[in-house]
């Protein structure tokens, strides 16, 4: 999938958020020391959401101190589930990996707020039996719902693993070992997204490979993501392409799909794709948050649908769920956090703190919001 225009990392805007740059012996895919230090300051100090949202979050990764990895043998394969498993053992494999990359990235979410080694230990135990255990490819040859299920989940895994980084556990021979299964991954979507990509799938896509760029410590996937000289199915690319002047789906990028230009919950999955890769590449110096061109942006998209998330206008639910309450909306606790809009505020307090997101991040509430204070609420 290609872009109607050439567009390269000299079209982006100025920098107008903090830009960090990450080390390879610390974290620096979606929260760097600095933010880590922040959060630890807020629960100390007893702040809300922070506090009893990490309450939670520690509670999951001590009862994971408890639990075995469930690892897929030889290659991902997509099957959707049939009845009720009888133990974990027999999980589909996208549940498997869903269980796991999730374990992991509480338990390094935990060692990085408290410096408790055991969960480092334990997410090297899990790390260790899926790079053992999974073949490393990018197991798609053709567009299908299985390709999401593998790029919206194993960012989680790598997330959790970037966190424990610099931890006595995380050894340079394992990490060596970590880098080049992440590294192969990564290496074939880049090479087999093009005749697999969907509106709906590339930014999955681009989410992976810039993720698994972090872990093998390959600048160059993330320039591939980013955008570079030779290549045009890149962030900016794929943005221009899917989103109007208006900052809606565009129509005629959806044509061909079950989905049309006016399905929200679709457009703001997608959207997510985009702020999450945005988020890593802030972590490495680069602003794609600003990028703009023709009114195209992800300010201007997010700010586009805001108005489903607060109320303002109205829409029937898709697929059974009520609109306002889909996790791909806690987007905004993140947008927020870069952009003190309204707008975005007020579509926080219609979805009720604390946010989570089911697919990547987690307590997004815990992570992701550094301004104000707030009731706690039930975590989903």
């Amino acid at each position: 999938m290609t872009s109607p225009r050439r567009l390269t990392l000299l079209t982006l805007l100025a920098t107008t958020v903090v830009t960090t740059c990450a080390r390879a012996d610390e974290p620096g895919m979606f929260l760097s020391p600095t933010e880590i230090a922040e959060i630890r300051s807020r629960i100390d100090a007893g702040d809300e959401p922070w506090a009893s949202v990490f309450a939670a979050l520690y509670a999951d990764a001590t009862a994971a101190l408890r639990m075995d990895p469930c690892p897929i043998e030889g290659r991902f394969r997509y099957t959707a589930p049939i009845g009720h498993a009888v133990d974990e053992a027999d999980l589909p494999h996208p549940d498997r990996l869903r269980r796991d990359s999730h374990i992991v990235r509480d338990l390094g979410l935990v060692y990085a707020l408290t410096g408790e080694e055991q969960f480092a230990s334990k997410a090297v135990e899990f790390v260790s039996a899926w790079v053992s255990s999974m073949e490393p490819s990018w197991p798609f040859d053709r567009p299908g719902p299985g390709v999401e299920a593998f790029d919206s989940t194993l960012p989680a895994m790598f997330y959790g693993y970037d966190l424990i980084a610099g931890s006595a556990p995380r050894t340079p021979e394992f990490a060596q070992a970590v880098a080049t299964w992440a590294g192969t991954i990564a290496e074939e979507c880049k090479l087999r997204h093009y005749t697999t990509g969907t509106a709906d799938t590339t930014g999955w896509n681009m989410l992976l490979i810039a993720s698994a760029s972090v872990v093998a410590n390959k600048p160059q996937d993330r320039n591939f993501v980013w955008g570079d000289t030779e290549n045009e199915d890149t962030f900016q690319s794929m943005l221009y392409l899917l989103f109007d002047s208006s900052g809606k789906v565009d129509a005629r990028a959806s044509a061909g799909s079950r989905y049309q230009g006016e399905d929200v919950f679709v457009a703001i999955r997608r959207l997510k794709t985009y702020v999450y890769v945005a988020e890593i590449a802030r972590h490495h110096g680069v602003d794609l948050y600003n990028w703009q061109r023709d009114g195209r942006g992800l300010r201007s998209s997010l700010t586009a649908y805001a108005p489903y998330f607060t109320g303002e206008i109205s829409l029937p639910g898709v697929g059974g769920f009520p609109l306002g309450r889909d996790a791909d909306a806690w987007v905004y606790e993140i947008a927020h956090t870069t952009w003190p809009d309204r707008m975005f505020q007020e579509a926080i307090q219609y979805l009720g703190r604390p946010g989570f997101d089911m697919d990547i991040l987690g307590p997004v509430a815990l992570t992701h919001r550094y301004r104000g204070g707030g009731e706690a609420a039930e975590r989903p």
